[in-house]
């Protein structure tokens, strides 16, 4: 570029040379490269929202040429808002975009401006941090296409939130940060090899030469350190002090830029120490804890697209007695849908024709499949058992119980917690120290000494960052971690580990949690009257007429050998199924499908009858047995004076069943996520600190109300995606472990924070007396986060000690 090169205006791209563009601000005529850029520019100063110019922090995003149609790609999705918004009273619904090009509070301003202006629109919230954008409006009296139209004429690109665009967003955010942090590291490698000869060379001796060529390679690499990967914490700072707030980012940026300015000075002057090394460290060891942080805000963000992965892509749409396949996201409100055996629900609905079994486990906790019938309503992502049915969808996708579970996660997702609040309330404080000191030591060393000033101050900020306090908690998080997963828990948040120490109440659902989710052969009852059968003869017979189902019954019978070509003329049926196995006919099923005359009160999970042409010949009681060691670990954790408690969905005798069993005194059947979410509140309410444990996808709503969660073994992906712990191992032994874990984390944790504020309360007065220069407040500090990644250390050598054998029992069973 040469020094003529213009610069748009807009978007700060150099602006073509045979681009004469203009648009008049403040009465002077401002260059731009593009029409796109022109018309942006002209809408938001023609608009009274020319401070969007004065207060933002970063250029905008060049408008993209097919932004110019994007009203009329849109236009299919105006009568289809109820789909990604949620419905308000009067008319009135809340719509969540994710929008491109967000990049600070003046581009938070402008998007607010412009569509609340607008009628129909009553708020607009806006979410820096996230890209997300919520607004409450009247699709009425004004259009899903027109909102995206004005996002996108002011430069801003909407997407629905949808997982392809999402994930393309975060990526880009994921990967600009790992080159921060990349480039950080790099310079913090190369800067602290000069600096040990720089330190050395002060008592050791160097050459003047010698000496000047390490300060200008320092130079020389710190220089792009800190304008490329400290970028963001100045970008932050001014954001903060343009909203009239300190943040913790504001003490940042005045060390590394006194740190940097002072070793240019003392550089260019040949007089003095130069800090180079202590710009690129803080640089670096900021970096990474906001790249930690980054990863775990999206993972928070993609939670909700794990459900979208539970319904099919397309469904058999019947019209005019013929079926075609449409997207599913297409269906609406009395379309019929045909179903085949295998398949998942498209929508919610009511079957029309035909009889089946749906499989609701993932979703409402029941570990049985549900009969349905004509006239019975399925759910949306549960699965078709046994027959192909006929279903008239009842609900449109954005109201059916996926989509009201997605909204009901995303809302649990965006509460802060307590820790979080108090944490900025005290770092504001903090910071407001730091720079009343820091302040008082330069106007002191002004009027006394001005050879003192720089360094004086350099040193309190210096002495005072807070990397010893920052690392204090995540340093024994990680030790913890490492030992966590060592022993088959997998910690997601590492925030949690700090809840864990006030943990008075634990919640457990009940299929697939306490109980392994799949039926077992209990008891096996041989009928006296018939002879030539045994329990070996009748299990071989019961395997080969579920040898190809898909019905969670077939898994009792998936451990007998068999060999396939002793079964033919296999028919499944709603409530059982039929076939020929060395040329006699049998039937396995309910007592209803068997024609044997009892009443069948069941109380466990199921009971199944084998008959023949003859009567009945066995019938095979079934459980959800236990997970390996939950009366074990259920012992322990009421011994240690625990409330423990069981929500599930399931029905009323399963669940008596498993609370007598494991003796859980407390439980509550017939619970939907809703219900689960009220509950928990109200314990939360009572004061009372919450772990939930669960594993299904009905959990995961209440899994992110509560103040700590994990998931089992097997569990699915988005109960994963909202617990702080995962279970990898089948034992439940690790429960109490990992409670065990955070008790001692947080013993650690104070212990770093108790030093870390001891080492600042003794360490600061003298830096501002003067009697601490700033390479010696730099190594200080050093020395300071050292001890407390040694002191986290320990925790992770001795809490690996003391799990081995559990771990290791847990892993062989």
């Amino acid at each position: 570029m040469t020094e003529n090169t213009r610069f748009c205006f807009h978007c700060g791209e150099p602006v073509p040379s045979n681009c004469n563009l203009t648009v008049e601000a403040e009465g002077q005529p401002q260059p731009v490269c593009c029409s796109g850029c022109e018309a942006v520019a002209t809408l938001i100063l023609r608009s009274s929202q020319s401070r969007y110019y004065q207060f933002r922090t970063e250029n905008a995003i060049k408008p993209a040429v097919e932004d110019a149609g994007i009203e009329a790609s849109w236009k299919r999705f105006d009568e289809r808002h109820s789909l990604w918004g949620s419905q308000l009273k009067n008319a009135r619904y809340e719509l969540l975009l994710q929008v491109e090009g967000i990049r600070c509070a003046a581009c938070a301003w402008l998007i607010r401006s412009q569509l609340e202006a607008r009628q129909g629109i009553d708020q607009v919230q806006v979410d820096v941090t996230t890209g997300f954008v919520r607004i409450n409006w009247q699709p009425e009296k004004l259009r899903l296409s027109k909102i995206a139209a004005i996002l996108s004429a002011i430069g801003y690109r909407p997407h629905l939130p949808l997982e392809g665009a999402e994930a393309m967003g975060r990526q880009q955010e994921r990967r600009s940060a790992l080159k921060r942090l990349g480039v950080a590291g790099l310079g913090m490698m190369q800067v602290m090899m000069y600096a040990v000869a720089l330190y050395a060379g002060d008592s050791m001796g160097i050459s003047e030469g010698s000496e000047r060529f390490l300060q200008w390679v320092s130079l020389m690499v710190t220089t792009p350190v800190l304008f490329y990967s400290g970028k963001v914490f100045y970008t932050s700072a001014w954001r903060s002090l343009s909203n009239r707030r300190v943040g913790m980012d504001v003490p940042v940026a005045l060390a590394i830029s006194i740190a940097f300015i002072m070793s240019c000075i003392n550089f260019l002057s040949g007089n003095g120490h130069v800090y180079f090394d202590s710009v690129v460290m803080f640089i670096f060891f900021l970096s990474l804890g906001r790249y930690a942080e980054l990863v775990i805000r999206h993972r928070n963000l993609q939670t909700g697209l794990a459900l979208a992965r539970l319904l099919p892509e397309w469904a058999e749409l019947i019209r005019d007695e013929e079926t075609q396949q449409v997207p599913a996201t297409d269906l609406r409100r009395t379309d019929q849908v045909r179903v085949r055996a295998g398949q998942t629900f498209p929508a919610d609905g009511m079957i029309i024709k035909g009889g089946t079994e749906a499989n609701e486990a993932l979703l409402t906790g029941e570990s049985r499949p549900v009969a349905k019938r004509v006239g019975d309503k399925v759910i949306a992502g549960s699965i078709n058992q046994s027959q192909t049915v006929e279903v008239e969808v009842s609900k449109d996708p954005g109201d059916s119980t996926v989509s009201v579970m997605g909204r009901m996660l995303l809302k649990s997702q965006t509460h802060r917690s307590h820790y979080a609040r108090l944490s900025e309330r005290y770092a504001g404080w903090f910071v407001a120290v730091v720079l009343t000191v820091a302040g008082l030591t330069a106007a002191w060393w002004l009027l006394t000494d001005l050879s003192m000033l720089f360094p004086a101050t350099l040193a309190v900020l210096v002495i005072s960052c807070p990397c010893a306090l920052s690392l204090a908690t995540p340093a024994a998080i990680a030790s913890s971690s490492r030992a966590l997963l060592e022993q088959g828990v997998l910690l997601t948040r590492g925030a949690a580990l700090e809840v864990l120490s006030g943990v008075g109440t634990i919640v457990f659902d009940k299929t697939g949690t306490l109980t392994t989710g799949s039926p077992s052969i209990v008891n096996t009852v041989i009928n006296p009257e018939r002879e030539g059968f045994n329990e070996e003869t009748v299990s071989r017979i019961a395997a080969l007429l579920e040898l190809d189902s898909s019905h969670p019954v077939a898994k009792a019978f998936s451990g007998v050998q068999v060999r396939r070509d002793a079964i033919n003329d296999v028919r499944n049926y709603e409530n059982g199924v039929e076939g020929r196995v060395d040329n006699v006919s049998y039937r396995l099923g309910n007592a209803t499908f068997t024609d044997v005359n009892v009443i069948d009160l069941v109380t466990t999970l199921g009971r199944v009858w084998l008959t023949d042409e003859s009567g009945w010949i066995a019938r095979f009681d079934l459980d959800d047995g236990l997970r390996d060691a939950a009366a074990e670990t259920i012992a322990a954790l009421q011994a240690s004076g625990l409330e423990l408690i069981i929500l599930s969905g399931d029905h009323h005798q399963a669940v008596a069943s498993v609370a007598q069993r494991t003796g859980i005194r407390t439980w509550y059947a017939e619970q939907n996520p809703q219900m689960k979410m009220e509950y928990l509140e109200s314990l939360q309410a009572q004061g009372k600190t919450v772990l939930m444990v669960g594993d299904g996808i009905n959990d995961a709503p209440v899994l992110s109300v509560a103040d700590v969660s994990m998931t089992v073994s097997g569990a699915s992906e988005l109960a994963n995606s909202t617990a702080d712990f995962i279970l990898t191992g089948l034992s439940l032994l690790n429960v109490k472990n990992v409670l065990e874990t955070g008790r001692k984390t947080q013993a650690v944790i104070r212990q770093n924070l108790l030093w870390a504020l001891a080492y600042n309360l003794l360490a600061v007065p003298f830096a501002a007396a003067g009697m601490i220069v700033p390479w010696m407040a730099a190594l200080g500090m050093s020395l300071s986060s050292l001890l407390v990644v040694l002191n986290s250390g320990r925790l992770a050598k001795r809490t690996t000690n003391q799990a081995t054998s559990i771990h290791r029992r847990a892993v062989m069973r």
